[in-house]
């Protein structure tokens, strides 16, 4: 196991995962950069802002394949849609979504450490 772990580690590539290294966490941040991650937010029929978690079990979608697609939502805020029907079908119980909101959240850093967050909104969507 530490054999194959160590040739995967070495010489091996996104393919072998787990025993590959995933590329895509491969990164660093500067001590005084930033970290940027997309979220969802939605009004709900009851008035009230929610994060919607961007996973197959609460949207139908993982966040990695909206954030590889992030162009044509900007271009086309109506692709939203079909998260908010796939989050009705999924999640009956809680409360309708009546407006998505694609949201990157900015977390900058000084000396490695959180040091103010902000928000850009990306794509508004009134559901349908």
């Amino acid at each position: 196991m530490v054999a194959v772990l160590l040739y995967g580690t070495v010489v091996g590539t996104d393919d072998l995962f787990p025993f590959g290294p995933m590329v895509q966490f491969a990164f660093s941040v500067p001590p005084d950069g930033e970290i940027r991650s997309l979220h969802l937010e939605a009004d709900t029929v009851t008035g009230t802002r929610v994060e919607v978690p961007i996973e197959p079990w609460s949207v139908g979608t993982r966040r990695a394949e909206i954030e590889g697609q992030m162009t044509r939502y900007r271009r086309d805020p109506s692709m939203l849609q079909r998260l908010a029907v796939a989050h009705g079908r999924l999640r009956p119980a809680h409360p309708r979504l009546t407006t998505l909101h694609l949201v990157t959240r900015v977390i900058k850093l000084r000396d490695r450490r959180p040091a103010g967050e902000s928000e850009i909104e990306e794509v508004v969507w009134r559901v349908r």
